[in-house]
């Protein structure tokens, strides 16, 4: 194959739900190799390019056939560049397509100093070094696959020589405007109001605990102890504000894409192509909130009148709030989730019970009701 075809990319990940040990004996069936030469030529060297096509909607098939035993796939599109050697635990992976791996070190999942050799190259180099000199070690010689095409169900495959070059990512430049791609407001907010709950737990606790030695400060020290109280005060807030920031940061910027609110929706923060954004890129998010805020909250409820459901903040950030089941080169879904019964729970519990609650204990207090 000639670069400028699609490619299909083998990442050597295991799909959720799915056991490992039952995985790659299905997918060494479904491409009909013996499991062993499976074992050395394509798993443990993943992640690798395995199939090259013209024609996306076959590799788009070869991809839904892969996830279907449980392996997951991403399809890389052309851009004329070489596709790259890359050398992880000590063992050489690939070809890879280059764009995948700057997207990955870019995502905080390879380091910027993973040593890879262009194909066709014998010189190793860290890839932030690509014009430096490096140590002598060959990349692999790969024998090709079959060239025979074969059947499997329905589908057609045509192994291609492993030594081919590979590309970007055949996805488009944003996620499409679907309803079963992007959360929405009510489901946001549900997932607001866990997570204000649980940091409001935290730090009502730890605010009880600082308020409570307040007095002991003041009966030892007198007016010393009380010179203490704005200084108290003001290093609650900051740290309220670096718990929060660490908080949304750290969890949206993990694999887990989300806070244990958002998770509980079943919703997680990507950017506009759909991958994971990274703690920089999070922290960048978490700004953006306090702007929202600092607007009297009308930031929070543009989800419900944008066309692509974003916050003050997305827009901000670049980023958006997808369902759990939308991935990075993987098939989007077609079908929009159901709003889980405990997220309409907390909805109706903060937003109209706590007011309810709240008025009338002001009016037993104003007026003895």
């Amino acid at each position: 194959m000639q670069a400028g075809n699609y490619a299909l990319v083998l990442t050597g990940e295991v799909l959720p739900g799915h056991a490992p040990e039952k995985v790659w004996p299905a997918l060494a069936a479904y491409f009909r190799m013996d499991p062993d030469r499976f074992e050395k030529q394509l798993r443990a060297r993943a992640p690798i390019a395995i199939k090259h096509d013209d024609d996306l909607g076959k590799l788009q098939t070869l991809q839904a056939g892969a996830a279907a035993v449980g392996a997951a796939c991403e399809i890389c599109a052309p851009d004329g560049r070489s596709a790259l050697f890359v050398l992880l635990d000590g063992t050489p992976r690939g070809p890879i397509p280059r764009v995948l791996v700057e997207e990955r070190i870019d995502h905080g999942l390879w380091p910027a100093t993973v040593r890879i050799a262009e194909v066709g190259s014998r010189q190793w180099k860290a890839y932030r070094e690509l014009d430096a000199a490096a140590a002598p070690l060959a990349p692999p010689v790969v024998e090709p696959l079959p060239e025979k095409p074969f059947h499997r169900g329905d589908i057609a495959v045509t192994p291609v020589p492993r030594s081919v070059q590979a590309t970007s990512p055949a996805l488009p430049a944003a996620l499409p405007n679907d309803p079963a791609v992007e959360a929405g407001f009510w489901r946001r907010c549900a997932a607001a109001l866990i997570d204000g709950l649980l940091l409001g737990a935290a730090f009502a606790a730890l605010s009880a605990t600082l308020f409570t030695a307040l007095p002991l400060a003041v009966s030892i020290g007198g007016r010393d102890g009380l010179a203490v109280l704005p200084g108290l005060v003001a290093g609650f807030g900051l740290f309220s504000l670096v718990g929060q920031w660490l908080y949304f940061a750290l969890f949206e910027g993990s694999r887990l894409q989300a806070t244990p609110g958002k998770l509980a929706m079943g919703i997680k923060v990507v950017d506009e192509r759909g991958r994971r954004i990274g703690f920089a890129h999070a922290s960048g998010r978490f700004i953006g909130k306090i702007l929202s805020g600092a607007l009297f909250g009308i930031g929070y409820l543009l989800p419900a009148l944008s066309d692509r459901k974003r916050a003050l903040h997305d827009m901000v950030a670049n980023t958006l709030v997808v369902f759990r089941d939308v991935e990075f080169g993987r098939q989007l879904p077609t079908d929009k989730p159901p709003m889980p019964w405990y997220g309409w729970a907390v909805n109706l519990l903060v937003l109209i019970g706590v007011p309810l609650a709240a008025a009338a204990l002001a009016a037993v207090l104003l007026f003895g009701l």
